[in-house]
């Protein structure tokens, strides 16, 4: 058997590929969790967010009958504002689980495709006592920014699940 060598420039470049991806997979996480970690009246999801998506980020959220925009738009569709309910307002609870994503990294850019589950449990007291469940996919466009990475622009993909009882408000 042949062993052959791996050059010290090799490794470093190889080692900074794990980095990346892991960077990735944590910046994808941190969407969820700004989603998961701010239920009912609680709507800061843009503490995390803030640091997930780039200063330009955008969504495509229309398979759910949501927005298309800004992730700050994104925001406001799901959590609302002074003025109005978001579609997230007839639930009380809910929690996104997420595959590990699938990335491919060209220099200062990615793709990353996460497959999701995400079950929601509606607001008893407001009648609307369901659990509802829906799967999916994020494909997601990176950049790699002087804080690291970042959402560059999301699409939503629905798999099964009702999306338009998400996009409903009350």
């Amino acid at each position: 058997m042949r062993s052959e060598e791996v050059s010290s420039a090799d490794v470093a470049n190889m080692m900074q590929g794990l980095l990346d991806r892991q960077a990735i997979q944590d910046i994808i996480s941190c969407y969820s969790l700004g989603q998961d970690s701010h239920q009912g009246e609680d709507s800061a999801i843009l503490q995390q967010w803030e640091e997930t998506f780039s200063e330009t980020g955008t969504v495509d959220y229309s398979a759910a009958g949501g927005t298309v925009g800004s992730y700050r738009d994104l925001a406001k569709w799901m959590r609302g504002d002074e003025n109005t309910k978001g579609s997230m307002s007839r639930f009380s609870n809910w929690q996104h689980m997420l595959s590990l994503p699938l990335v491919s990294i060209a220099g200062d850019t990615a793709h990353a495709r996460t497959d999701f589950f995400a079950t929601h449990r509606g607001r008893a007291d407001q009648g609307w006592n369901v659990h509802y469940n829906a799967t999916g996919a994020f494909h997601d466009d990176l950049v790699r920014t002087p804080e690291g990475w970042r959402i560059q622009f999301r699409r939503l993909e629905v798999y099964f699940g009702d999306p338009l009882e998400i996009a409903k408000t009350a």
